[in-house]
């Protein structure tokens, strides 16, 4: 009888072990029929059409759909799921030598939870250190009268509010209700930036994004609600619903940004920062190639983000997280803390991912409809933290101002190492968070501020690494004003090899960095001019 039992056993095995090899199991959540792709920059849409076609029809099918903007060559491309497989046309696409990276398409979760209304003041804003900072400035404009604009993604917006109307991102390069795309930039009558959700001009007030939004700025001091992070601040909104969505928000964004910097303000908008309170659990960055690469292209023209974490009590080193992953200096990630300074029981953590702690547990905000109510988890966590980001933007040190336009990337940089060199330590977030702290922009400010006030010394090359160098060579000087200073280069024979104009950094560090990996092995005599004033290094390339 045992012998009975364990043969029909073991063809049990065999039945379920062969259905399993014949339907694979996938616990994907992408979006059926739909893939993202980056073409490499000289490659269009018909030339990898007909490229594809020949190398795999019948095998594979592939619908161009639009492109996620003009800029970098993505494109969102579907296909009939109950006609090919996913990942088999997937890996196709990956493969094929136009493409530069290529990934499914996924629904992004608003990374909000239930919360019980309890509270009717805003501790937050309080415990972040953000009403010492007014007492310096209340955001809107640098220095040298830039209007900071910070951009929030998220499922949509009451734009008519009361507390946020004023604060609401005007394109003045649109001419409202006319029909035509008057700034050029593929966008018709995006006077208030842009619904990706309904590719259309026009908000559809959302419970979520209205209460981000206020989080972050909501108008101070006009005797009506609260008052946002910033009290004087341009939000850019721009509704999103799935990467597709964000990648081509991502875009249009930084288009608006590298305008303002080339132009010195003349065109496009001063965005210094992006709120992701949304993202995608259960995945690394690794997995998402081309939403990942926004961050450090967001980066180069000077844009930060602020990013909230998952609501879900796990390690992102161990199951994943988009975008809290990714390792672009340009993002700054957050978990969601109480009024105890310790993490939300329901946030996720991460001790290399995730750079510190913000209070987000019941935050009081505004609600669509000229109401005001609790709102938690870590999709409030994300604006005060990216609202710090342009509050931080506004501190009234010219160095800071002008460098923002001239190094947009390095001024980005030195704002977020401000931010997270200020937390207070918290020692229930040592292992939870990089830092080790929450946030404290208050405490940020003092070390801008105490840089702000530093002074050029006289002309010196003071560190020059590495030395012998075979890659990249970083020089670390300083310049007596903020004059150009001209740099050349010499080898042994006394010939000029190399020369440049360097604009010393108003605020922050001054280095230059040299790429020598294209240079003939020898010794090379680099020197800094200022008029009378020259500085000679000796440098080794190998």
């Amino acid at each position: 009888m045992n012998k009975r039992y364990a043969l029909i056993g073991w063809m049990l095995w065999v039945t379920v072990a062969a259905m399993a090899q014949a339907v694979p199991v996938s616990n994907d959540d992408h979006i059926p029929g739909q893939i993202l792709l980056r073409l490499k920059p000289t490659v269009t849409t018909a030339d990898f059409d007909r490229s594809f076609t020949a190398r795999y029809r019948p095998v594979a099918s592939i619908i161009h759909e639009r492109a996620l903007g003009s800029r970098f060559n993505m494109h969102l491309y579907t296909f009939n799921p109950a006609a090919e497989d996913g990942q088999t046309l997937l890996d196709q696409v990956r493969q094929h030598p136009m493409v530069v990276a290529a990934q499914f398409n996924y629904v992004i979760e608003p990374r909000t939870e239930p919360n019980d209304p309890a509270f009717s003041q805003q501790w937050t804003v309080e415990r972040i250190g953000a009403p010492q900072v007014w007492d310096v400035t209340t955001g809107g404009v640098t220095a040298r009268g830039d209007t900071i604009v910070l951009a929030i993604l998220d499922s949509g917006f009451d734009i008519n509010h009361e507390d946020l109307r004023d604060n609401v991102w005007v394109n003045r390069s649109e001419i409202p209700g006319n029909g035509i795309d008057d700034d050029g930039n593929n966008y018709i009558d995006d006077v208030r930036a842009w619904n990706f959700i309904n590719n259309s001009p026009n908000h559809i007030p959302d419970a979520h994004g209205t209460s981000v939004a206020g989080i972050a700025g909501a108008s101070g001091g006009n005797n009506i609600g609260i008052a946002g992070v910033n009290w004087n601040i341009k939000l850019m909104l721009l509704a999103t619903g799935n990467v597709a969505d964000v990648i081509e928000a991502y875009e249009y964004l930084l288009v608006q940004r590298e305008a303002y910097n080339q132009t010195n303000g003349a065109s496009g908008a001063f965005v210094v920062a992006t709120n992701a309170s949304f993202g995608q659990e259960k995945k690394f960055c690794s997995e998402q190639a081309l939403w990942g690469s926004m961050y450090d292209l967001m980066g180069e023209v000077g844009i930060l983000t602020g990013a909230g974490t998952a609501n879900s009590a796990w390690d992102v080193e161990e199951v994943g997280d988009m975008p809290t992953t990714c390792t672009s200096n340009f993002i700054i990630a957050t978990l969601n803390t109480q009024q105890d300074d310790r993490r939300f029981q329901g946030s996720a953590f991460g001790k290399v991912s995730i750079d510190l702690g913000t209070p987000g547990n019941e935050s009081h905000t505004i609600k669509v409809g000229n109401e005001y109510g609790s709102f938690g988890g870590n999709s409030a966590a994300a604006p005060h933290l990216s609202g710090a980001i342009a509050l931080l933007y506004s501190l009234p040190c010219a160095g800071l101002a002008e460098d923002a336009l001239s190094r947009p990337a390095e001024t980005a940089l030195f704002i977020r190492q401000a931010l997270l060199d200020g937390v207070d330590p918290v020692a229930s977030l040592a292992n939870e968070t990089a830092t080790g702290g929450r946030l404290n922009v208050f405490r940020a400010m003092e070390i801008i501020q105490e840089t702000c006030g530093n002074t050029s010394g006289p002309l010196a090359l003071t560190r020059v690494f590495p030395n012998p160098v075979s890659l990249e060579l970083t020089l670390e000087y300083e310049a007596p004003d903020f004059d150009p200073v001209a740099l050349r280069v010499y080898n042994t024979l006394g010939q000029l090899v190399y020369s440049d104009s360097i604009l010393p950094a108003r605020f922050g560090p001054k280095e230059q960095k040299i790429d020598v990996s294209g240079w003939a092995t020898g010794m090379y005599f680099f020197s800094l001019n200022r008029g009378k004033d020259i500085v000679t290094h000796a440098v080794a390339v190998y």
